[in-house]
């Protein structure tokens, strides 16, 4: 009974320690730990490359966004650890600071008063002195004391020049902690808003799926539809980035989904960059422009909670105060009728010979003779140089 006994403990220590070892737990670090962070970093890196190559599901999608949260915590505490560390340096040294500019002061003191001292002595004891054989001794004990007097400032002098040269070290040193200390504010806010944005992605993706993998694979197929259509485009010819900014059209309203600004940009928690599929990124942000809300294709693909789970599929824009987001189907007289109101409309266009989709943006014109701001081509295009009427799939409106 006893060895049975033993024997259990034996096997419940080994399957333990395997536990231990292999378990995947995820490693938990105080705040201000900087060596745990780090290694915790590295192995939700590692998680997270992981997951995003491993069979998607909606169980393994939820797994990456709480991977790709958690990375973001452990990043944003590091970065609070980097503050903390910084504020206390930057502390020290304006202590260090203060007390050399205390202590420059003094030397500087001391050494006025050295120098007004030898300046007495001299004048008082005249040079040829020695000469007169009474007044030998004197001078000599004169001259020794003048000698030590010039010796110290002499060193103070040095002292000075030393401290000064620290302080300004120091000074430099403080200046430079500054701006790192700046420079990780700005770090941490932006890691904050991430944070922010991924929660809500996953909230948002939760809220659409029900928590359901049917439901889930359905849209995910609409979406890498959609997506592989876009890429197919971007496949028509020429490079996918611009050498530089092709500017911002005639009405200052254009964003190429091609500027180099932004070209290679992953899109949300994608892979995929603004440049091959980020077109109706770049139409959305041309209507927004066009009714006085600031946002460029940059900011719009850096929110994950734009798009559908990982993925650079967009879902329906949450329009600004006052207007409401449609998909229609194509008409002329709806595409009059936005612009006579000052709005633009972003049509869908079906590539039939290259099985390729794209989006662009009517800025003017009637009855089917439109201007066009075109992500790819570039602004004011000629809607007939490029596409047809009956390639529209649909008009998405952001209306009134």
């Amino acid at each position: 009974m006893i060895k049975k006994i033993i024997l259990f403990l034996a096997i419940f220590v080994i399957a333990s320690s395997y536990q231990n070892v292999y378990a995947d737990n995820d490693p938990q670090c105080p705040a201000d730990d900087t060596g745990c962070l780090e290694k915790a970093i590295s192995f939700f890196t590692t998680k997270v490359n992981d997951l995003e190559t491993s069979k998607n599901t909606l169980s393994n999608q939820i797994k990456l966004l709480d991977s790709q949260i958690s990375l973001t915590i452990l990043k944003i505490d590091q970065t609070k650890a980097s503050i903390k560390i910084l504020e206390s340096e930057i502390s020290t040294l304006s202590t260090k600071i203060d007390q050399l500019n205390v202590y420059l002061d003094q030397l500087s003191a001391a050494y006025i008063s050295q120098v007004n001292q030898n300046y007495r002595l001299e004048k008082r004891v005249p040079a040829f002195a020695y000469l007169i054989a009474s007044n030998f001794n004197n001078y000599w004990n004169q001259q020794k004391y003048v000698t030590a007097i010039q010796k110290n400032s002499q060193d103070n002098l040095l002292a000075m020049e030393t401290s000064r040269t620290t302080y300004d070290i120091q000074k430099s040193e403080k200046t430079k902690k500054q701006q790192d200390l700046q420079d990780l504010q700005k770090q941490l806010a932006t890691q904050q808003t991430s944070l922010d944005k991924q929660k809500t992605a996953k909230n948002n993706l939760l809220a659409e799926t029900q928590n359901n993998e049917k439901i889930y694979q359905q849209k995910l197929q609409d979406a890498l539809a959609q997506l592989n259509a876009l890429r197919n485009f971007s496949k028509i010819g020429g490079s996918i980035c611009l050498s530089s900014s092709p500017g911002s059209g005639s009405d200052g309203n254009f964003f190429s989904q091609r500027d180099p600004s932004w070209c290679r940009q992953n899109i949300g928690l994608s892979k995929d960059v603004i440049g091959e599929v980020g077109c109706y990124i770049s139409s959305l942000s041309m209507v927004y422009k066009k009714l006085g809300v600031s946002i460029t294709p940059s900011t719009y693909a850096s929110n994950p909670s734009n798009f559908y789970s990982t993925t650079a599929y967009m879902n329906n824009p949450t329009p600004p105060s006052g207007y409401t987001y449609k998909q229609v189907s194509y008409s002329t007289n709806t595409i009059d009728s936005e612009l006579d109101k000052g709005r633009y409309v972003i049509a869908q266009i079906s590539m039939k010979n290259i099985s390729g989709m794209h989006f662009i943006v009517i800025i003017s014109g009637a009855n089917g003779s439109y201007k066009i701001h075109d992500p790819w081509y570039g602004p004011d295009q000629n809607f007939s140089d490029h596409y047809i009427a009956s390639s529209v799939m649909s008009l998405r409106l952001i209306t009134k």
